[in-house]
């Protein structure tokens, strides 16, 4: 077995002879129910493992990345922000709240995409 394929894993629950492992890997986290032949070593005081190879276990939770398209532009985020008095970068400390506000409002409807894609995945 290549020992590059092994990581070292966080012990999220098990249920019945299957552990959720979690861990990161090129700056994301990544989850996976995995089995425990694939354990190379367990922490079950601290939880931790290390495992060969936890992404050829279960995947768990959805990619959400793959569920909608954003729609958001910078011309959307420049009008927001401006809408919101945030015109200047000292306009921007002093207003960190307006500023979220403006996101928000900008990716608004990207929200309800992603709530209408997870309704039609789950039917």
């Amino acid at each position: 077995m290549d020992i590059a394929m092994d990581k070292t894993v966080r012990i999220i629950l098990h249920k019945n002879d299957l552990h959720l492992a979690e861990w990161q890997e090129g700056g994301s986290y990544h989850r996976a129910w995995v089995t425990p032949d694939m354990f190379k070593s367990y922490d079950k005081i601290g939880k931790s493992a290390v495992v060969t190879n936890p992404s050829a276990g279960i995947p768990y939770g959805l990619d959400w990345s793959r569920m909608v398209t954003l729609s958001a532009t910078p011309r959307d985020v420049d009008r927001e922000l401006k809408n919101a008095g945030i015109w200047t970068a000292e306009d921007l400390r002093e207003n960190p709240n307006g500023a979220r506000a403006a996101l928000q409002s900008v990716y608004g409807f990207d929200m309800a995409a992603l709530l209408m894609a997870v309704k039609e995945y789950e039917n």
